[in-house]
């Protein structure tokens, strides 16, 4: 356990950070798991709202390049 009150409040704010970041992959994951497991075809506006919530998630340091990319070129060839 930490000692100093700097790395008590910096352990406070990754945990907050932590749960955030942890429901916004959930969501995604399964946004992008209806989308390639989905039966019909998905309506164009679909598609491009998860590829911008993968680019977003990008940016704000959710998930990795590779995994935004590789989620992109699947629901692309759909």
């Amino acid at each position: 356990m930490a000692n100093i009150k700097s790395q008590k409040k910096r352990i406070r704010q990754d945990e907050k950070k932590n749960l955030r970041n942890k429901d916004k992959k959930t969501a995604l994951r399964s946004s992008i798991k209806a989308i390639l497991n989905s039966e019909n075809d998905v309506e164009k506006d679909q598609k491009d709202l998860v590829i911008k919530n993968l680019d977003v998630a990008y940016s704000n340091g959710i998930i990795t390049k590779n995994y935004r990319d590789r989620n992109k070129s699947r629901i692309s060839k759909l």
